[in-house]
């Protein structure tokens, strides 16, 4: 498989994407580089890459059931296993980052991504922060999380625009009240409701991925400001992981065009006021046309193991919208229910002497 490493123009150290300075950094020279300045160095690799068509080295069928490949470091030569769908990565001898190229090649090649806007130290940060706000987490949590598992993570989304048309037809009703002597009357007054028109869908994203155990907090980080996507190019993965789509289209229209009538019903539905209460009897929506890209999207990720159990946090890398699943004390969430318990008998007692 082919590897590629970006290196420093200046001196030719290894060079990642610093989510701070919005450009590319080189550690040793301390040299900084735009988006356009590794395009102009680059531009030859990259015409290669957009063309290549290069076998990768199957291992063994007993290997990771076959779904692994092995790739060379460019840097110190060595040989190493990526997953199916790791598009970059780091060599585990050198620690310099590594582009699988032909990975993101020809159809596999993204449209759009955006950029890590945060950077590693501030979702550290931020993590910490999301930590001492729970106040059943054990002690010992912290101080223990290793933080050196955070890893910047692009993953593959496919983002529709797509115009609806359609509309409902439901049943609103309207309550009146009052009352006459010693009589309360109420009356119900119905309505046929009808609502149509077109409802427009910019980048609406699903992920790309089949069976990723991290799909859940996926969904939770969601959503991306689309207004910083930018056209995807090859540097903008070097110092992060990065996961290849292995969804088609196909595979999931159904699931988009189900997931997309929902929005829309919710949308119709919300456009009806006046009514004490609206009953959607039925809807009917076609598309009018639609387009599909497939992006790249950053994500801190972090997994980790606490007394046996495995705990997953994720942050988007661009908005710092975050998603968390925490170990709890036990000890401390029974001592509270304690308290509140003691405290609720104290109070029921008080108020017993009160009656009395």
């Amino acid at each position: 498989m082919d590897a590629l490493s970006y290196e420093c123009i200046n001196c030719g150290g290894p060079l990642q994407f610093n989510a701070e300075k919005g450009a590319f950094f080189c550690q040793y020279c301390r040299g900084t580089f735009t988006e356009k300045d590794i395009e102009e160095h680059y531009a030859k690799e990259n015409a290669k890459i957009d063309q290549a068509h290069v076998e990768e080295k199957a291992l063994d069928p007993d290997d990771f059931f076959g779904n692994a490949a092995l790739y060379e470091c460019n840097t110190c030569g060595a040989e190493v296993i990526a997953d199916k769908n790791t598009a970059a990565t780091f060599c585990v001898y050198c620690h310099n980052p590594v582009v699988l190229t032909n990975r993101l090649a020809g159809e596999f090649k993204p449209n759009k991504v955006i950029p890590f806007k945060i950077s590693e130290k501030e979702a550290k940060e931020r993590f910490m922060a999301f930590c001492k706000k729970k106040m059943f987490l054990p002690k010992d949590f912290v101080s223990n999380a290793q933080l050196d598992l955070m890893k910047g993570v692009y993953y593959p989304y496919w983002l529709v625009d797509t115009q609806k048309t359609g509309g409902i037809e439901a049943t609103g009703k309207k309550k009146r009240r009052w009352r006459e002597g010693n009589y309360e009357y109420e009356e119900t007054t119905t309505y046929a409701v009808r609502r149509r028109g077109n409802i427009y869908f910019k980048g609406y994203p699903h992920t790309a991925l089949k069976n990723d155990e991290n799909l859940k907090a996926l969904k939770y980080v969601n959503p991306y400001n689309d207004e910083e996507f930018r056209p995807f190019t090859m540097p903008y993965l070097t110092g992060f992981l990065a996961e290849k789509r292995d969804v088609d289209r196909k595979d999931i229209q159904a699931e988009v065009d189900e997931e997309l009538r929902g929005y829309a019903s919710r949308i119709f539905r919300d456009s009806v006021e006046g009514y004490d209460s609206v009953t959607v009897d039925s809807m009917d929506l076609k598309t009018v046309n639609e387009s599909w890209d497939y992006g790249m999207m950053p994500v801190w990720m972090m997994t980790f193991i606490y007394n046996g159990e495995r705990y997953l946090y994720a942050m988007n890398g661009q908005t710092g919208k975050n998603f968390g699943e925490l170990p709890l004390d036990k000890g401390k969430l029974m001592g509270v229910a304690a308290l509140v318990g003691v405290g609720l008998f104290i109070l029921g007692t008080i108020g017993g002497f009160i009656l009395l």
